[in-house]
């Protein structure tokens, strides 16, 4: 429900297209390696070629972990977001625990700052998450919500007066 699906699931795929991409293919290209230095047939130019596509595939996988744990990083948020009764969710609640500035939290205001949902806002000041759906008398959502077109892409926002938000289209930080 506030879940950007398009982010979420290119953040899925290209994270899985990494791991397999850059799984098999470590696996040959470093038991290329061990055999030559094995057997001692150490030949500069295939040494070279070997080590340099054995570096880019474990890229690969540690980009394709990062990934997942971006996605799981959302799932955590979205999890909190869905069983919230009042729409203000603070950050310490979804780290379950862990310190602020943890890997987690910076997982999170990427997904925050890339788009990954939709409907909610983040106040950096007070750590919380805003869900303007959850919002009960339509009057305190119209008195402290304003709507604002964003300076980057022009995507219509609903902004917390006072609050800055990041544009769900483009991430440009945008101040209500």
């Amino acid at each position: 429900m506030y879940m950007n699906k398009t982010k979420y699931n290119s953040t899925l795929i290209w994270s899985l297209v990494g791991l397999f991409a850059g799984g098999f293919p470590s696996i040959f290209w470093f038991s290329i390696l061990m055999a030559m230095l094995i057997t001692g047939d150490l030949e500069v130019p295939v040494l070279v070629i070997s080590l340099f596509f054995f570096v880019l595939s474990v890229v690969f996988i540690v980009l394709g972990i990062r990934g997942l744990m971006k996605i799981f990083a959302v799932n955590k948020c979205l999890q909190a977001f869905e069983n919230d009764p009042d729409g203000f969710i603070q950050m310490d609640k979804i780290l379950n625990g862990k310190k602020p500035g943890c890997g987690r939290e910076r997982r999170i205001l990427d997904a925050v700052e890339k788009g990954f949902f939709e409907r909610v806002t983040y106040d950096r000041k007070y750590r919380m998450f805003e869900l303007s759906d959850r919002i009960q008398n339509k009057n305190d959502y119209l008195n402290r919500f304003i709507g604002i077109n964003c300076p980057n892409c022009g995507n219509a926002l609903k902004v917390k007066v006072g609050m800055t938000v990041f544009c769900n289209k483009c991430g440009q930080e945008v101040l209500g």
